[in-house]
């Protein structure tokens, strides 16, 4: 059966010929299901027109009493999985047997643990035993497939709901919306939406409007959302709070703040309640855009008139970006009210901070924060002491950050790559490219995995300070460690090449470049250019000046390539080529050029950690 083919929401007479799929799928047989409507309805004091009903008893045996309190005292989660299997071995031999209520009980206290899959093993060992469900029990189960990322299982549970004599609720529908949307079927999920709609098989709560909105708001359909909440708002269905969030979030995504804060008046106007996680995307967006003075009315607004206290996270939304503006008062003065209402920092807000202070060079108020965070007895990430050594590189203080980065190990931290990275471009930087080869052996040597980076921040590092020959020994390793060399790893070792003189290393290494479909950059360009001007008539040079030619066309998709010449090659005093200018107008100083690490790198991977 296709994923969707009971997404057509047929009318209920018409439904049951419909679906084909049972229970085959659970019980992995290849005979009609074991369970019937019929079956169902031949157990004796049920009510199933009411899926919460009880049987009403004029006794209540004690083993159901006990089993109860044990289900509403692990109701959150039991210690661990063993006891919750022991507990439903012993429900089933339990006499009288227990009522799908209480195994429902049980499933649901397996889905709030995450054992999905154990919890719809379960529902198919009940239904190969034939104990009693109801449309809850299946509910249940659909839930766990669509977390297990089998939404067409859950499919194949709603057409087994049909056969079994059970009408789908909200519920079911709901759950199946987030399913498709968890998996990025978002099509998929407005089909079975609008069929819903189409066909009033079940009326859309709440929640199934503000899942589908929220579901499209993250799949970059910001407008279909905000097309599908002025539906909302004409039925007989209004937002809730969730729902407005939703809208907010997304259009302060897409940088659309003007917007959000619209949408949070009109919500406001209708007295739906803001919380805190209406306020803090809005309040993110602001202050990436340095809009100081609507922050502060706006934190205003928030704590005094709607009575809504900031959480962690809001909190260090304001750390991180009064640090990043370098107003590390005020950054303080937050970290300041959070003590004083009761928020207590976390490593990220610290972690901001600390930033802020390396970013300005203030080393001795980052190693305090430091000194703060273990007083407070929170754990320092890798990343925290990442930003001391990148901050103590950059001041080529390389001893300190080398004491930095051997301490991690007494707080049972393991540097990352880019730790590694930092620390190998700084001895690179203070000429010392021996030692970083040296320390990169010692690394991998220890388990740490390279990435291209690394092997770029060599390379620079050893062509600049010309052990062109470590260099390529070192490149030819690069695709025995599983790497593949990049348009940037090319450029760095061909420039070693052609100022070092290796020119017939170089010619090969731009043949393989062309080959791999990369092109010359601007700096590889203007060291050639530079170096025609004083050899113009070296047919190697010229050689590989017209291969990059070709390539750097052939990048530009221009289908006729024309031979080049050797005076077309040299660099002529009154004529530029169109070549010639995208080189200079994008060229740098090769010597900076090479072996110099991007600087953004590092702040690159550092928002990876941060909000």
């Amino acid at each position: 059966m296709s994923l969707l083919s009971v997404s057509s929401i047929l009318p209920p007479r018409r439904r049951l010929g419909t679906f084909n799929s049972c229970f085959q799928l659970l019980t992995h047989s290849s005979s009609p299901s074991i369970i019937s409507a019929a079956h169902f309805r031949a157990q004796r004091n049920y009510d199933y027109s009411n899926p919460y009903f009880i049987p009403h008893s004029t006794h209540i045996p004690d083993s159901h009493l006990k089993l109860q309190r044990l289900l509403t005292q692990n109701k959150s989660g039991f210690k661990n999985l063993d006891n919750a299997l022991s507990l439903f071995r012993k429900m089933l031999k339990m006499q009288p047997l227990p009522r799908d209520f209480h195994f429902c009980q049980l499933l649901t206290t397996l889905l709030k643990m995450k054992q999905y899959q154990v919890a719809f093993s379960l529902f198919r060992e009940m239904c190969t035993l034939s104990i009693p469900v109801s449309i809850i029990t299946f509910n249940i189960a659909i839930n766990c497939c669509c977390h297990s990322n089998r939404v067409d299982y859950a499919f194949s549970l709603l057409a087994s709901t049909f056969k079994c004599g059970f009408l789908p609720t909200v519920v079911t529908y709901n759950t199946l919306i987030r399913g498709l949307l968890s998996q990025h079927k978002s099509a998929e999920a407005r089909l079975f939406f609008e069929n819903l709609i189409k066909f009033r098989q079940v009326q859309p709560n709440v929640v199934t409007f503000t899942t589908m909105i929220d579901g499209l708001c993250k799949t970059g359909h910001t407008d279909m959302a905000l097309s599908l909440f002025r539906f909302m708002e004409k039925s007989d269905c209004e937002p809730d709070t969730v729902t407005y969030n939703a809208i907010v979030n997304s259009l302060c995504k897409r940088g659309l703040v003007d917007d959000a804060l619209n949408l949070h008046s009109r919500m406001m106007e209708k007295c739906i309640l803001p919380n805190v996680w209406t306020y803090s995307p809005i309040i993110q967006v602001l202050c990436s855009l340095k809009r100081w003075e609507e922050v502060g009315l706006l934190l205003n607004q928030m704590i005094h008139d709607m009575k809504v206290s900031p959480d962690v996270h809001t909190f260090t939304i304001l750390v991180d970006a009064y640090s990043k503006s370098g107003k590390l008062d005020d950054a303080k003065h937050i970290i300041q009210i959070m003590n004083e209402m009761g928020e207590n920092p976390n490593i990220v807000t610290y972690n901001s901070l600390m930033q802020g202070y390396c970013s300005q060079g203030q080393m001795d108020e980052a190693l305090a924060i430091l000194n703060t965070i273990r007083s407070k007895k929170i754990m320092p990430t890798s990343y925290t002491y990442t930003i001391l050594v990148n901050a103590y590189c950059r001041e080529l203080k390389l001893d300190i950050a080398m004491d930095i980065y051997r301490n991690m190990a007494s707080d049972g931290l393991s540097p990352t790559v880019v730790t590694h990275n930092i620390l190998l471009h700084g001895l690179c930087q203070l000429g010392k490219p021996m030692e970083a080869l040296i320390f990169f052996y010692k690394i991998q040597g220890l388990g740490h995995e390279p990435n291209i980076v690394t092997y770029e921040t060599l390379l620079g590092g050893l062509c600049k300070n010309h052990y062109v020959d470590k260099a390529l020994s070192l490149f030819r390793t690069i695709e025995c460690n599983g790497l593949i060399p990049e348009s940037k790893t090319y450029n760095i070792i061909i420039r070693g090449c052609l100022w070092s003189k290796k020119y017939d290393g170089a010619c090969e290494l731009v043949d393989k470049m062309v080959y791999s479909g990369f092109s010359i950059d601007a700096a590889t360009t203007s060291v050639l250019r530079h170096l025609l001007l004083s050899k113009a008539h070296d047919p190697t040079l010229v050689a590989i000046y017209q291969k990059c030619l070709i390539a750097l066309r052939e990048s530009l998709g221009r289908r006729r390539i024309t031979s080049v010449t050797v005076e077309e090659a040299m660099p002529a005093k009154h004529k530029v080529t169109p070549v010639d200018i995208n080189s200079e107008a994008k060229a740098r100083d090769a010597d900076q050029e090479i072996g110099v690490l991007d600087a953004k790198q590092f702040d690159g991977d550092a928002e990876d950690h941060q909000l």
